[in-house]
């Protein structure tokens, strides 16, 4: 009796490690398909913008603030559209790794236990931080239409608009930290264990690698190999 309970323990146990793997192989897909769509949609607005800079070339000497809004209004829309792409990638690729995390916690509390709750830290900064960016992003072509003269007096509808800016600059601002303290205590952290764990250093490089510019561009794909490689260890036969 006593052999047959420890290998069904075992199985038990093996279960949500491979379900926690599965999910960072897919927090990697997703990262990496995100990536893609991203530099095809920023090539794509910047092919479509080509008659929006003519247009600024072409405004006059003294050209009103009316005439500089309309003429950068459709730049700062389109890329507008990016934010919410970004955000609704960025916040599936952080529910799935909070879900991985959350499996790995079963198998070792004390390890996964603080990073999977802290990725709530990382979804609901960068939610705040996106949707203010993007309110600031739409806002900005009517705050440049009622700008005044400078000989003028600013208007209730300027001062109105500023205060908008300001406000969202502060939730944004709030968003950041909050998606800071998520990014280094959940998913770097996590990230870093899960590669301790295993003993898998291409896991603790894209974990590293996340927070450092340009370098985080293979991030995902180090994080995609390590858990695949760690997963096919766990599934070989002993």
């Amino acid at each position: 009796m006593s052999t047959l309970t420890a290998p069904m323990g075992m199985a038990q146990q093996a279960s949500p490690e491979k379900s926690g793997l599965n999910k960072m192989m897919w927090f990697g897909i997703i990262q990496i398909v995100g990536m893609v769509v991203g530099w095809i949609s920023v090539f794509f607005i910047f092919d479509l913008q080509f008659g929006t800079f003519s247009g600024l070339r072409n405004l006059p000497q003294n050209a009103t603030q009316a005439q500089v809004s309309a003429a950068l209004g459709p730049f700062f829309q389109n890329f507008s559209l990016l934010i919410p792409v970004d955000i609704v990638v960025g916040l599936v690729a952080a529910v799935v790794l909070t879900m991985g995390l959350r499996d790995m916690s079963k198998v070792d509390r004390s390890k996964f236990s603080v990073p999977w709750k802290l990725m709530l830290f990382l979804m609901i900064g960068s939610a705040l931080a996106g949707v203010s960016v993007y309110l600031i992003f739409n806002d900005l072509p009517t705050i440049i239409a009622q700008a005044p003269r400078t000989s003028g007096t600013p208007s209730s509808a300027f001062f109105s608009a500023i205060g908008s800016l300001v406000l969202a600059g502060l939730v944004a601002a709030i968003g950041g930290i909050l998606a800071l303290i998520g990014l280094i205590g959940g998913q770097i952290l996590g990230l870093w264990r899960v590669g301790s764990r295993y003993n898998e250093t291409i896991i603790k490089l894209g974990a590293i690698f996340v927070i450092i510019p340009l370098l985080n561009i293979v991030a995902p794909f180090l994080i995609l190999i390590g858990a695949y490689q760690v997963k096919g260890r766990l599934e070989r036969p002993i």
